[in-house]
């Protein structure tokens, strides 16, 4: 199993955030299947430098105190893009993973990940 780093996006499961994956760090994104209009059990993942890295994690704690401090109008109206789906458009490693997951753990409210972990396959 591989730490979760964030969870940056929640709907009905993890849809996207920070992962490790062989010990690299990567951005995950939940693949949605339109034959059965849900939510399928598979990810995309795209390996980030550590640059990136860093530019979502700034993010990552930005979030972590609107959900701490109960300040989200703010940390939104501060927001002029997704700093996730700006890194995606930038990767020339754009989805080079797609594999099934078992998420574990739990995380704090707001989605927050404390003992969360995921196992790729």
């Amino acid at each position: 199993m591989e730490k979760v780093i964030t969870i940056n996006n929640w709907w009905d499961g993890a849809l996207s955030g920070l992962a490790y994956y062989n010990n690299i760090v990567c951005i995950y994104e939940r693949i949605f299947d339109y034959t059965v209009d849900d939510w399928s059990n598979e990810y995309f993942l795209t390996p980030i430098d550590p640059e990136a890295e860093k530019r979502i994690l700034d993010d990552w704690e930005l979030w972590k105190n609107a959900v701490y401090n109960n300040t989200f109008d703010k940390y939104y109206s501060n927001k002029s893009d997704d700093v996730i789906d700006s890194e995606l458009k930038k990767s020339d490693k754009y989805h080079i993973y797609r594999k099934k997951v078992k998420f574990y753990g739990k995380f704090e409210t707001g989605f927050i990940p404390v003992e969360y972990f995921v196992e790729w396959f």
